[in-house]
């Protein structure tokens, strides 16, 4: 686990960069990095979702993210594309802090894992 200070520093040149990378307006949270992935993730970039689509995008890219810890594990993809995970450890149980936290550091290690981040 990397420091609070050390997170939050890789955090802001992950959001940083996306927002240089992809012209995006926006103050980027968690929640619009994980939208992004499941975008990713699906591989429908020039789709438009609906806000159920959109709401499942973010689960997606929640589940994929955490693969490597070891807390979901991909099973399928259905006919339209769509990615099935199941989950293997029950990340839920932890505070929202710790969640955050996590959730952090499995996005940069996303990042980090697709050459994104050095």
């Amino acid at each position: 686990m990397t420091t609070e200070k050390t997170l939050n520093e890789q955090w802001e040149t992950l959001v940083q960069k996306l927002k240089k990378d992809f012209s995006l307006p926006m103050q980027l949270d968690i929640d619009k990095v994980l939208y992004l992935i499941g975008i990713q993730e699906l591989g429908k970039p020039h789709e438009t979702f609906s806000k159920e689509d959109k709401i499942n995008l973010i689960h997606i890219a929640t589940c994929c993210v955490l693969v490597p810890f070891g807390y979901y594990f991909f099973e399928y993809r259905d006919k339209e594309g769509w990615p099935f995970y199941r989950r293997t450890k029950d990340h839920l149980s932890l505070s929202e802090k710790e969640q955050h936290t996590l959730l952090k550091e499995a996005i940069l290690y996303y990042f980090r894992n697709i050459d994104y981040l050095s």
